[in-house]
């Protein structure tokens, strides 16, 4: 039971670390802000896998069987980029490149949802 409260604390400290630097990506980069709208929701793409590795950690707390473990990861990760990607559009604008991205995750995401169900039950 300490283990589960253990990994769910390390799972929202990272949640919170993805969320803040999707948000503020220059707390830890000097790069310039791009000009260009779809570069600027782009750099805080990355930090989505912090929010996805935070989410999996909340809610996935064995390794076997495989097939769960490996559904759960990808879904969870792939959650966290969209959430990212989300909080990008939002912030620095809209660009339609950017929603056909967020459509193509939400095709990816579909059957990933499928097979975490699956292996579940």
């Amino acid at each position: 039971m300490e283990d589960r409260i253990l990994i769910r604390g390390l799972g929202f400290i990272l949640l919170l670390i993805g969320l803040v630097l999707s948000a503020n990506p220059e707390l830890v980069s000097n790069k310039p802000i791009p000009d260009d709208t779809f570069n600027a929701v782009e750099r805080r793409i990355w930090w989505g896998l912090f929010i996805g590795a935070g989410l999996l950690l909340q809610f996935h707390f064995q390794l076997t069987p495989w097939q769960a473990t490996v559904s759960a990861t990808l879904t969870s990760l792939l959650i966290g980029l969209l959430i990212a990607r989300l909080i990008g559009i939002v912030l620095d604008g809209s660009v339609p490149k950017q929603w056909v991205n967020v459509a193509i995750e939400l095709v990816m995401l579909v059957p990933l949802v499928w097979w975490t169900i699956k292996t579940r039950s």
